[in-house]
């Protein structure tokens, strides 16, 4: 992937996975396969970090999986967006025109989840906290009715059965196959039914917790459960989730087959509990009416799909099915809590580290707040720092002190892990407790320390129920070439982004609607929305990912390793050596150098435009514009330390943060948009915002002093938040722009706003959104909205799709052509090594005979008439394409010369653009000139 966070500018993506491909390849028949056969792929492909190599690009849309492997083999796709369903992977692994992956961990899980702010059955769930309720109800009815959920479904039968083995069962919201972390002993967290055994101990396996027997149909109601994996009357977690629930006071007692009795009809049926669950994926879809039959056997002795009382077939247990689409949690309110879902079956990818899930996914600064729920209000217990929000991550509302504690402690830890954290060896339960934990330097947990005791916190009030992380195969046509595969979400958005870069297909790739040849991926569901404030789903992500670029990237060999992309480099400065006076609290701050040659794919005449036309350059400003929107609007959490911004060039910003931890670089990278078209307010003598923000930036790109920067920055500063939240440095040093504001167009952060509609889907990515002549929509959605229905399609264009490859700024910046003139410019990325090369090519400018020493700069891509035989004279141009790559290492902060990162191809690469081949010296040689074929690194 590589915007750390699109899709909800959040960590973790909702996603429709369909199980039946998502993390493993979950279909429910998926045979054990063996991947070494001529028809699999044995080793990831190796990846690329430029292009777009095709011209066009297209997600087609389908009603679910099923469909899409359908037109995987009709190819009328070329890529999957979606792991093989299992009674497919052998099919597929025998025909000769379609590659399939090696097995991949997901980064994903899967898990069931509980709305914490809404009625379950008369029991306030009170943001899962114990609570005053109305009799018989009792304090702690929330916790045990989950708990009662936690042991309705055996999730070791079900991944033996419903997944065939291709899962790993999880007791905890991380997935153990990418995520080394210690979790807790899980067997006294049910304080009515302690476990002890051999089983009980620190990182005991997944399926453990709230576990007592083996799922078997059992005996003495109407009927037998319909599924292998759920409890039976009579059966030990049966009989213990009935005990729950009479614990919870919705009855007082059960029968010998342990069916409820003395259930409070009038207040269950008065607030019934629906269960959302996800019809476009098999296991989930039987997940789900797992739950539902094993809930009405309790009430009712009868394992019925939804059931009622007193005529109703939903009052007590309303079973809804439904797509992602139709889901009605991810969205919420502003001011009060939605009270819009119960129970859902859910699905999360791109867990690239441990708090992209336990910090970002679950503590209650992630919910969308208001006064009345947070601690300062009594009774609240979300946190004071969470944000108003249309799209928050903790949509559950799942609000504990100290779980909030504990989280941000280890999102903030001295340390990663030290001697004394937990060890395997250890237990946690009624046989004792030999738990130890570790300190670091400053005396705080470590963050492996901290991470397991809010695991143990998490489990023992059964937030949610987790159930598996999988082991996934994708497929691909066989004809096409660079593959990309992301290590973690295969091709599943946003890590179909290399995939998407690289894609080549040397038989020629299939002429789309728009007249280019296309990469045709199928997308399993469609998108809900483009908008970077309100996308929330992998295929939302998926758009905004083609379009939009973030300071940072990650390998997708190695997901969670970060990789410079729009910034020559990021450096973390202590507050005190920051220069100036930075807001209270401020630790440090993170400068990005951004690079120079970012353009935005409109046109700076603020007219559409086609695609390629020179577009006004990204700003520092641009940045600080996004940021401050993002968290002033409760999105993007990763930005959740941000205590302010400071712009100190044009191309330089401070980042500042209250605490820095591990992974603070990683998640404070998010996608940067085009502040012109999205600010409400720009004050200025020109007729439209975007207008002045134009000119604003102009002035400062051209300033010669900083008296003319500043004049600039402070000109342009109300155009990015009011100026309450702007902070004005002493002695004319410019200003702090603090997150407590926004000047952006309150219309368009809301739900209703679609940018394709409103034609601003317009970014500096590598695809552009252009029809018909046009830029930013709406015509390159089939529907021309945000929201194609099955049938139709995404069609995007290649960023300077028609410019010669390397010969022009009019492209995506980091095209196949502009890698091949970096190469060819032989800078480093190393300012040292850097300077001293562009003054050895200043003293060959005009000089003929060409010097020995500037042979390189007179031949190759960049002189592309020149031969070993016959340098061509050195001139502007030359100086000007080596100045322009000073200071850049185009896969910073690896060496690809020396030190690569992990999988990348070989240096200096074969590239591809368009119809265009770029080929190194090593394979084409420097007799000939590049323009006739010769190598571009001559």
């Amino acid at each position: 992937m590589r915007n750390i966070s699109s899709a909800k500018l959040l960590i973790i993506f909702a996603i429709a996975f369909s199980l039946t491909t998502l993390a493993p390849s979950l279909a429910g028949t998926l045979p054990r396969v063996n991947v070494a056969r001529a028809d699999s792929l044995t080793s990831h492909v190796p990846w690329y970090p430029a292009g777009p190599v095709t011209d066009s690009l297209t997600y087609s849309i389908f009603a679910d999986e099923t469909a899409e492997f359908q037109g995987l083999a009709a190819h009328t796709i070329d890529f999957t967006d979606w792991p093989l369903s299992p009674d497919l992977v052998a099919g597929f692994q025998a025909d000769p025109t379609i590659w399939v992956s090696q097995t991949i961990p997901d980064t994903g899980y899967f898990e069931l989840q509980f709305h914490m702010g809404n009625n379950f059955w008369g029991c306030q769930f009170n943001y899962g906290n114990p609570a005053t309720q109305t009799a018989p109800l009792t304090t702690n009815c929330g916790m045990n009715i989950r708990q009662a959920f936690a042991h309705g479904l055996d999730k070791n039968r079900f991944i033996t059965t419903e997944l065939q083995g291709l899962a790993t069962p999880i007791d905890n919201p991380v997935p153990p196959p990418s995520i080394d972390l210690n979790t807790p002993d899980p067997c006294a967290w049910d304080p009515l039914f302690p476990q002890t055994g051999s089983a009980c101990h620190v990182n005991a396996l997944g399926g453990t917790a709230y576990h007592l027997a083996t799922a078997a149909a059992g005996s003495g109601c109407t009927n037998t459960p319909g599924f292998q994996y759920t409890p039976g009357c009579g059966q030990p977690d049966f009989c213990a989730a009935a005990d729950h629930l009479i614990a919870a006071g919705l009855a007082t007692g059960k029968g010998a087959n342990c069916a409820l009795t003395g259930v409070q009809l009038a207040t269950i049926n008065a607030h019934p509990v629906q269960l959302f669950v996800r019809s476009d994926n098999t296991p989930r879809l039987h997940a789900g009416q797992s739950y539902a039959q094993f809930l009405c056997a309790l009430f009712t002795g009868t394992f019925s799909t939804g059931c009622g009382s007193g005529g109703s077939t939903n009052n007590i247990v309303n079973y809804t099915p439904g797509p992602i689409t139709s889901f009605p949690g991810f969205t919420t309110n502003i001011g009060s809590t939605a009270l819009t879902w119960w129970v859902y079956t859910a699905g999360f990818g791109n867990v690239l580290t441990a708090d992209s899930s336990l910090y970002f996914g679950y503590n209650s600064q992630f919910v969308s707040g208001y006064p009345a729920i947070e601690t300062s209000s009594p009774g609240g217990h979300c946190s004071t720092s969470a944000l108003a929000s249309f799209a928050p991550g903790n949509y559950m509302y799942v609000c504990n002190q100290s779980y909030d504690t504990l989280t941000t402690n280890a999102e903030f830890a001295a340390c990663t892990s030290v001697t004394g954290d937990p060890v395997t060896s250890q237990i946690n339960n009624t046989a004792g407790n030999t738990v130890t934990f570790g300190t670091c330097s400053d005396g705080r947990l470590s963050q492996a320390s901290a991470f397991y005791q809010s695991q143990y916190v998490y489990g023992k009030n059964a937030y949610t129920i987790p159930w598996w992380s999988g082991q996934n195969l994708f497929a691909y046509q066989h004809s096409w070439d660079r593959g990309a595969l992301n290590a973690g979400d295969g091709f599943t958005p946003p890590g179909n982004f290399f995939t998407t870069l690289d894609a080549r297909n040397p038989t020629g790739a299939t002429i789309c609607g728009n007249g280019f040849a296309c990469i045709r991926q199928g997308y399993k569901q469609s998108s809900g929305s483009a908008n970077p404030f309100i996308g929330n789903t992998v295929w939302d992500a998926g758009v905004i990912g083609s379009i939009y670029d973030g300071p940072g990237a990650t390998n997708p060999d190695v997901p969670s390793s970060y990789m410079e992309w729009m910034t020559l480099g990021t450096a973390q400065i202590p507050a005190a050596q920051l220069g100036y006076a930075p807001p209270a609290g401020t630790v440090a701050g993170f400068r990005y150098q951004l690079r120079h040659d970012i353009f935005w794919q409109f046109a700076s005449s603020s007219t559409p435009s086609v695609p390629g036309s020179l577009g006004d350059p990204v700003t520092a400003w641009d940045i600080a514009f996004s940021y401050i929107a993002y968290r002033a609007n409760g999105v993007a959490g990763g930005l959740a330390p941000m205590t302010g911004i400071h712009v100190v060039s044009p191309s330089q910003i401070d980042i500042l943060v209250n605490a820095v931890g591990p992974n603070t670089k990683l998640f404070l990278s998010n996608t940067v948009i085009p502040a012109r078209s999205w600010t409400a307010t720009c004050p200025g003598t020109l007729s439209t915002a975007a207008a002045n923000w134009d000119a604003y930036a102009n002035q400062g790109l051209s300033a010669t002093s900083p008296a003319a920067f500043h004049a600039a920055d402070n000109s342009i500063t109300p155009c990015i938040a009011p100026s309450g939240s702007v902070d004005v440095l002493s002695g004319g040093a410019g200003n702090i722009i603090r997150p407590t504001g926004s000047s952006v167009d309150s219309a368009k952060v809301a739900p209703s706003y679609d940018v394709d509609t409103a034609a601003n889907l317009i970014g500096s990515g590598p695809w552009v959104c252009a029809s018909s002549g046009t830029i930013g929509g709406p015509g390159c959605s089939s529907s021309g909205n945000s929201a194609p229905p099955t049938g139709g399609s995404w069609t995007f264009v290649r960023y300077g799709q028609g410019q010669t490859p390397g010969a022009s700024l009019k492209t995506y910046f980091r095209s196949s052509g502009n890698l091949a003139l970096w190469v060819w410019s032989q800078n480093t990325g190393d300012f040292a090594h850097d300077g001293q090369l562009f003054s050895i090519l200043a003293s060959c400018v005009n000089v003929t005979p060409v010097p020995t020493k500037c042979n390189g700069w007179s031949m190759g891509i960049g002189n592309g008439a020149g031969t070993s035989a016959s340098p061509a004279t050195i001139t502007s141009t030359q100086v000007s394409i080596v100045f322009r790559f000073q200071g850049v290492n185009w896969v910073s902060p690896f060496d690809w010369r020396a030190l690569p990162p992990q999988n990348i191809g070989t240096f200096p690469p074969v590239l591809y653009e368009g119809t265009a081949t770029l080929n190194p010296s090593s394979v084409a040689g420097c007799t000939t000139p590049y323009s006739s074929g010769g190598g571009y690194d001559c």
